[in-house]
């Protein structure tokens, strides 16, 4: 279970195996061992010593997320599978170009994903056929993709198209990360609650987060969280789509409301089905580690 906190004056406290969450004019209880995330997205949210302690007990994960989405800080137990082997694995699949397999196995995904959404929405799109055709002709581009260079470039052709089927669908300006209108905000806002999801399921696997197959190592950049996450991004616009007039801004970030309007939309997107993608981020982050030192 997931919980969003999005509101000023929130107190979070645990009592008798129960979080306790209280805003103004509400109150919810949740069982502690049914809670897997909570999610601060705002300011002015208090937490007990208590709370926090008895979701780390529980294996929960408390995140703090900054005004334009992204995650500043994670709470997590200091434990997982964490043995040196499995680190020792990645960082050789990173020096002797073995982590290009499984990166282009997660842009090929994260194709895939696009094409789905652009047939889920052909009958808004007035170039349809165009964009599917140029997406598909990418995915495909992808799985033959002999080098970074190469797979980088079936991923830019494939984001051309879908960006501008997206465009048509929920009338925003482009996909700019530093864009200032709601649909923009929203997805930066998604995009962190998955990068969320995705760096707790690698550390806890045993992996280093910072050092990936694909994005560029950087200081403080969770490169193999990136890397990894792509496969799902698909999801996530998917979200925001759907909540797209419901969504507003001031000054350029997300208000309150709409933090949370897309914390929920993006949670039942991850969450829905038989098979939800929150439970596929931890089997596949499994996988990656075990494949590592296996492949």
């Amino acid at each position: 279970m997931q919980i969003a906190v999005a509101s000023y004056g929130t107190r979070i406290r645990a009592r008798r195996g129960l979080l306790v969450v209280e805003s103004p004019g509400a109150r919810r209880e949740y069982p502690l061992h049914e809670v897997d995330e909570v999610l601060l997205l705002t300011g002015g949210i208090s937490i007990s010593t208590k709370a926090l302690r008895a979701l780390l007990r529980a294996g929960a994960t408390v995140a703090v997320f900054d005004q334009r989405g992204e995650p500043i800080g994670i709470f997590m137990k200091p434990v997982g599978d964490a043995t040196g082997a499995k680190r020792l694995c990645q960082y050789k699949a990173t020096a002797d170009g073995r982590g290009l397999e499984f990166a282009r196995r997660w842009i090929w995904r994260k194709i895939r994903g696009q094409l789905e959404n652009v047939r889920t929405w052909r009958r808004r799109l007035a170039r349809y056929s165009q964009y599917a055709e140029q997406i598909s002709k990418a995915a495909d581009a992808a799985a033959r993709a002999p080098d970074a260079r190469a797979l980088m470039e079936a991923e830019a052709a494939a984001a051309e198209a879908y960006w501008a089927a997206y465009r048509e669908v929920t009338g925003f300006p482009g996909r700019d990360q530093d864009g200032r209108d709601p649909v923009n905000a929203g997805l930066n806002y998604g995009y962190g609650i998955l990068k969320t999801l995705c760096f707790k399921s690698l550390l806890l696997s045993g992996l280093d987060p910072y050092v990936g197959f694909l994005h560029a190592d950087k200081s403080g950049r969770p490169s193999l969280v990136l890397d990894f996450m792509e496969q799902w991004r698909p999801r996530v616009d998917a979200a925001v789509a759907k909540s797209a007039e419901e969504l507003e801004v001031e000054d350029g970030l997300l208000t309150h409301k709409s933090r949370l309007a897309v914390a929920a939309a993006v949670l039942e997107e991850l969450g829905a089905g038989r098979s939800p993608v929150s439970a596929e981020i931890h089997r596949e982050a499994r996988h990656l580690a075990k494949s590592l030192c296996t492949s």
